[in-house]
C-alpha cells in the first residue's frame, strides 16, 4: 500500500523506486532479471530505483503485472514525490533567506543564547525568523540596531558588550511583557509608590513577591531576568503600550544591590520616560565609566528615596575604618527603622568602600 504525504511542508520525499526496491528484495529478484521480465534495461531500472527516473505509467503497468503492486498507486506515489520535492526545494530557498536574516540579527545579538534561554533552539531557520518577529517583535536587523529604546543599569567596569546586553534586552522584553498590572500608572502616585517600596525593601520579607505587587498597583510590570555571559547588567527599564516595565537580574543576591537597582530603574520610569517616548538606550555609550547625566539622575533619585537626604544628613560620622563603620551605622540604621544593609550599601556607594562583614540578613529576603 502506498502511503501519501500528508504534511504540507515535508522534509523528504519518498520516490516509487524505493518501494520497487524493497519488493525486489523482499522477493530476492535481482535487478538483471526483473529488468528482464518487464523489458527493460538494467541501467535504466536502476535509475528508476535510485529515483533518478520517475515512474510513468506504462512502467507502473509492467510492475503491476509482474508483481502485483498496484500501477495507479505507483503513479500517484510519483505525483506525490514531485509535489514534495517541489516543496523542499522552495523550503531549502526560504531556509536559506532565513539564514541569511539569521546571520544578520547575530550580529547585534547572540541567537543561540537567546534561543536556548527560551526553548526555541530546535526550530528551523525560517521558524526562528518568525518567532523574533512575530512573538518577541523585533523589527528587521538593520532597524534593530536602531530602534532601541530603555535605560539599563549595569556594572561601569565590565559586562559591556553591547551584542549580549542586547540579547538580555530581548530576554527581558519578552519576559515582562507577559505580567499583567492591576492598576494605571500615573505621574501623581510617585510619593507614595516610592515610600511604599522603600518601606518594603527595608523590611525585607518576602520582598520579590511585595515589590511585585506593590510595582503592579501603580500600573508598571515588574520581573527578575537572569542575566546572560559577559552582560553583567542589574536593571532595565523602558514603557511599551503605555506601560511601564522594570526588570532586574538579581545579578547579587542583596538586599542593598536589589534595593539600589530597583528605584535607580523606578528613577528613569518617573525622570526620564513618563510623557518621553522615545529615548535612546544607554546601551553603547561610550563614556559609562563616567556615567551620563541620566544615569547619575537615577542614582540620586534612588538613594533619596532609600534614605531622604535631610535624614542621611544626621548619620554618624566615623572615621573610615570598615569595622568601625559597620557597628556605628549599623546601630544608627536600627535606630532609624532602616535595614542595615541598604545603609551600608549607600556608605559602600558613596565611599567605594566594600569590606563589610556580611551575614545571612544581607540575603534578599
Amino acid at each position: 500500500m502506498v502511503t501519501k504525504n500528508e504534511s504540507s511542508t515535508p522534509w523528504t520525499a519518498t520516490h516509487p523506486g524505493t518501494i520497487l526496491r524493497y519488493e525486489l528484495e523482499e522477493r530476492n529478484i535481482s535487478q538483471k532479471d526483473f529488468a528482464a521480465m518487464i523489458g527493460m534495461q538494467k541501467s535504466h531500472l536502476n535509475e528508476l530505483i535510485r529515483g533518478k527516473r520517475p515512474m510513468t505509467k506504462p512502467i507502473a503497468d509492467k510492475i503491476e503485472e509482474a508483481l502485483g503492486i498496484s500501477a495507479v498507486s505507483l503513479v500517484n506515489m510519483q505525483t506525490q514525490y514531485d509535489h514534495d520535492q517541489s516543496v523542499i526545494e522552495k523550503k531549502g530557498e526560504e531556509e536559506l533567506v532565513a539564514n541569511a536574516t539569521l546571520n544578520q540579527y547575530n550580529e547585534v545579538f547572540d541567537i543561540k543564547t537567546l534561543l536556548k534561554r527560551l526553548g526555541r533552539e530546535l526550530m528551523s531557520a525560517v521558524e526562528q525568523v518568525k518567532f523574533l518577529a512575530d512573538d518577541l517583535r523585533l523589527p528587521e536587523p538593520a532597524e534593530l540596531k536602531m530602534a532601541t529604546a530603555g535605560m539599563f543599569k549595569k556594572s561601569a567596569k565590565t559586562g559591556q558588550d553591547a551584542r549580549m546586553l542586547m540579547t538580555w534586552k530581548i530576554l527581558a522584553e519578552s519576559q515582562v511583557r507577559n505580567q499583567k498590572v492591576k492598576g494605571q500608572f500615573s505621574m501623581a502616585n510617585k510619593d507614595a509608590l516610592v515610600a511604599e517600596l522603600a518601606a518594603a525593601l527595608h523590611t525585607n520579607k518576602s520582598t520579590e513577591l511585595r515589590v511585585k505587587e506593590i510595582l503592579s498597583e501603580a500600573g508598571i510590570a515588574f520581573c527578575i531576568v537572569e542575566k546572560v555571559d559577559k552582560a553583567s547588567v542589574d536593571g532595565y527599564s523602558f514603557i511599551e503600550d503605555g506601560i511601564p516595565c522594570i526588570v532586574l537580574t538579581k545579578r547579587y543576591d542583596r538586599i542593598d544591590n536589589f534595593a539600589f537597582a530597583l528605584l535607580h530603574e523606578v528613577g528613569h520610569i518617573f525622570l526620564h520616560y513618563a510623557g518621553k517616548p522615545g529615548i535612546d538606550c544607554k546601551l553603547s555609550i561610550s563614556d559609562y565609566d563616567h556615567e551620563s547625566p541620566e544615569e547619575k539622575a537615577a542614582n540620586a533619585f534612588a538613594a533619596n528615596a532609600l534614605i531622604p537626604d535631610e535624614e542621611w544628613k544626621n548619620a554618624p560620622k566615623v572615621r573610615l575604618n570598615p569595622i568601625v563603620i559597620q557597628q556605628k551605622y549599623t546601630q544608627w540604621a536600627n535606630q532609624e527603622g532602616l535595614n542595615k544593609w541598604i545603609v551600608l550599601g549607600r556608605i559602600s556607594y558613596e565611599t567605594g568602600m566594600y569590606k563589610f562583614r556580611s551575614d545571612g540578613s544581607r540575603n534578599i529576603g
